[in-house]
Formats: structure tokens, C-alpha cells, sequence
């Protein structure tokens, strides 16, 4: 089975998978670099829109290469 079936699917799917990867692991992890701390956190705040947009770029170009590689698997 393949998901997402459709582009509503796709867009939901993209997401989900940017909320949790750009807004709460990257946070994390340069709250644990360096020190927990609102100004910390703030300036990761403004690096995130750029991260965000990455994200959704990967998502896409790796879509394709994916689903070549499950087709050749399964």
C-alpha cells in the first residue's frame, strides 16, 4: 500500500512530519547544545522558517526515490 493516496493526504502528511521535526527536535536539540535558556530558544525561533522550508524540500525529493525502493523491495 502506498501513502499518502492523494494531495490532501500528502499536504497533511508533510505537515505532521515538519511540526515534529522542525519545531520540536531542532529546539531540543540546541536547547541541549547549549543551555536552556529563553534567549536560546528565541534565536532558534528565527532559524526556523528556513529549516521549515528545507524540510519540505527533502520530503519531496525523497518521495520518488522511496517509493522506487519499496517497489524493488517488496
Amino acid at each position: 500500500m502506498q501513502l499518502p493516496h492523494n494531495v490532501h493526504e500528502t499536504m497533511i502528511f508533510m505537515g505532521i512530519v515538519s511540526i515534529i521535526s522542525v519545531n520540536i527536535i531542532a529546539p531540543l536539540i540546541s536547547m541541549f547544545e547549549t543551555s536552556f535558556s529563553w534567549h536560546n530558544y528565541l534565536m532558534t525561533l528565527s532559524i526556523i522558517p528556513f529549516m521549515w522550508m528545507a524540510v519540505i524540500i527533502i520530503v519531496l525529493l525523497a518521495q520518488k526515490p522511496a517509493i522506487v525502493l519499496k517497489k524493488s523491495i517488496c
